[in-house]
Order: structure tokens, then sequence, then C-alpha cells
């Protein structure tokens, strides 16, 4: 019996509950990293070495939590980061996270791999909303997103520099998420027993990759791996001289996600960034 998200009250309860309701090959694709994933536990190592020390008798009659990140006044100290693919884990996907963004006063990131378009989130929520970006080698692609964010009033965009090629991502070659598919029978069965994830996948609108489908047919759909995109379609070549022409071109608030040393992030300072964005992407 699935549980319920009433259920839910920390992030372990909410990954037991995602590993119940998706099948394995697309639970291990959200839960793993790359290689022995020794990169990915000292991420969560390093928040649980992580002392809050607080200064009492505040005498705080009003709690706000309110704060402005990138310009934009936010109701809380978080937002919601871009996430590629959201549709492959619930036929909702970035609509449901926007929406509950909008409720609760804070900014929704979406990606370049998102599985909806920069126009429709636009239309859908006035929350703010940040773009990220990632950088192609078709020029005519990166001026196209960035002209549709304008356009949509986008407040603020990153570019990403994390995930210069895919990593290897040993999980996937377990359950066989891979390109093309090479599923073993525990994962053809565990696909068997979600029937839901089944059922919504074919009978709810066919999704894509919606920000990208004009210029390119390479991850276009689930049945590309993302590991062979990051590696074939962004541009290696990219330098902090381009990522400079990318700041002057948007115009707005500016980030780079990706930065891991001092000396870049003073770097990203220089070249007109807004603020930094601490990632290895995820490990």
């Amino acid at each position: 019996m699935f549980g319920s998200i009433k259920n839910c009250h920390n992030t372990k309860d909410f990954r037991k509950l995602a590993k119940q309701r998706l099948p394995g090959p697309i639970f291990h694709y959200i839960d793993g990293a790359a290689d022995d994933e020794i990169t990915y536990k000292r991420n969560t190592e390093a928040y649980n070495t992580c002392d809050l020390v607080p200064n009492v008798l505040a005498g705080i009659n009003n709690v706000d939590m309110t704060t402005t990140v990138m310009g934009q006044k936010l109701k809380m100290p978080l937002y919601c980061a871009p996430t590629a693919l959201q549709r492959l884990f619930h036929y909702e996907g970035e609509i449901a996270v926007a929406k509950a963004a909008e409720k609760l006063g804070t900014m929704f990131g979406v990606s370049s791999l998102g599985t909806a378009s920069i126009e429709e989130i636009s239309e859908l929520v006035s929350t703010p909303k940040l773009f990220q970006l990632y950088v192609h080698k078709d020029k005519g692609l990166n001026k196209d997103l960035i002209e549709r964010c304008k356009n949509s009033n986008f407040e603020a965009m990153c570019v990403t520099v994390d995930t210069a090629v895919g990593g290897n991502r040993e999980r996937d070659l377990y359950t066989g998420f891979t390109i093309p598919m090479k599923l073993n029978l525990s994962s053809f069965m565990s696909f068997a027993i979600h029937p839901k994830w089944v059922f919504d996948y074919y009978t709810k609108p066919k999704w894509e990759l919606s920000n990208l489908k004009n210029h390119i047919d390479a991850g276009t759909s689930v049945m590309t791996s993302i590991g062979d995109y990051f590696t074939q379609m962004l541009d290696n070549s990219l330098d902090w001289k381009g990522v400079e022409r990318i700041n002057k071109r948007w115009g707005k608030h500016f980030a780079i996600k990706g930065i891991m040393s001092v000396e870049d992030a003073k770097k990203a300072v220089d070249i007109g960034a807004t603020c930094v964005m601490i990632s290895n992407h995820g490990g």
C-alpha cells in the first residue's frame, strides 16, 4: 500500500514515498549520482556537520522570513531550484512546482531541459522566475532562449557550468536506464507493478523538452540519455569571456551555477554576476 504525502515529515519520508510510487529506473535516476556517489554523499554530510547557533532573547514579536535574492523579494530564504525533466517524475511537472512556489511566495527556477515552456510558466504564475541556461554549441539556440526569457519577463538567469560532460551514472547502468533502454527483468517488473506511473505516461498529454524542440532533436524525449546530451550538445569551449557576453546580452540579475572555489567566485563578480551558486550538480 502506497504511503501518503500527509505522513511525510522530513526528506527521508519523501524519499521513501517516491521510491514506492516510481518505477525503479526512474527513482534511481533522480536519487543517484555519478560513479561511486562519494561526492553526492559528501554534499549531505556537509549539511549534517553545519551547526546553527542562534542569538536568543532577541525580543521578536513578529516572525519575518522575507529576504531578497537576485533583486527579488521572497517570503522565505529558500526557492525552487531548476530541475530537468520534471514530468518524468509526475505528469504535472513544472506546472505543479511553479504553482507551489507562487503559493509560498518564493522564486521558481526553470531548466533549459524543462518539460514546460518559458512562455507557459510566465503566463501561469506571477512569482519571480529564474531561468537556468545550458550553453549549447548552437549559438542560435542560446540567443533564442535568452530572448524568450526577456520577452516573458523572467527576472533572473543563471548559466550552468558544472556539467561540461555527463557523469558516469552507475545506477542507470544497473537499472538499464540508458539509451537505448536495456531493462533487466527486475527493472521491467518495476514498471509493471507501478501501473499509475505507466498509465499517466501514456494517457496524459505527450511531453517534450519544450524550450529546445524547435532547434534540436536530441533530448526532446525521455529516450535520450541526459549524460549523452550534456556531452554531445553543450559547448565545452565556454570560457569567462563567453559567460560575460551572455551576461551583457541578458542585462538583468545574473548568476553562475557551479562555482566551487574562491578564485572562481571572484572572477564571477568581476564579470558582473549578481551572485554565485555553489554546486557540483548534485555529485
